[in-house]
């Protein structure tokens, strides 16, 4: 019979290491994935996927009974991955005092459909910084304000990116 997640968190508070496998094996493949998105490349995701177990089981204290566990799980998963982003630099295009809001896409995005494989195939191909943004904004449903602070960047470049990133993947699929 399988534990509940409540009894698993509470035995790997005490080191219980067949109760950290057992979690580990429940939500693996979902934070790899989160990972993934963020970070373009499954060597780096791995890494990042592993990193965010050893947050987890070393800062179970931190988490709050009752908050939803997976949801915990998925902030510091995503936390780590944009760490690994940052570690190559990103190249964010800071608009200065003076700037203009990105005009809208020319398509109509209502009427554009593609596969999630060619969209998946084609965020693998964004720089860095749009990949970020864009799989923060759409796939892990952050807003533009939750963006600019995680990424540390001013709102309205996050909007300019997110726009970018747009535009960018909408010319990568259409290429292939």
């Amino acid at each position: 019979m399988e534990e509940t997640i409540d009894r698993l968190i509470e035995k790997c508070r005490h080191g219980n290491r067949p109760a950290q496998l057992a979690l580990y094996e429940r939500y693996a493949r979902r934070l790899y994935n989160a990972c993934l998105r963020i970070t373009g490349n499954a060597p780096e995701a791995e890494e990042a996927m592993q990193d965010s177990f050893l947050k987890v089981f070393t800062r179970l204290e931190q988490y709050q009974d009752g908050e939803c566990f997976e949801a915990w799980m998925h902030r510091i998963a995503i936390h780590t991955a944009i760490d690994y982003v940052r570690r190559h630099t990103l190249e964010w295009e800071e608009l200065s005092g003076n700037y203009a809001e990105p005009a809208e896409e020319e398509p109509d995005d209502e009427n554009i459909e593609y596969t999630v494989t060619q969209i998946k195939e084609g965020a693998k191909k964004l720089p860095a910084g749009y990949r970020a943004v864009l799989s923060l904004y759409l796939f892990e449903g952050y807003d533009m304000e939750e963006i600019s602070v995680i990424l540390n960047i001013r709102p309205a470049s996050v909007r300019t990116q997110y726009m970018r990133a747009k535009r960018k993947l909408l010319d990568i699929i259409a290429a292939n």
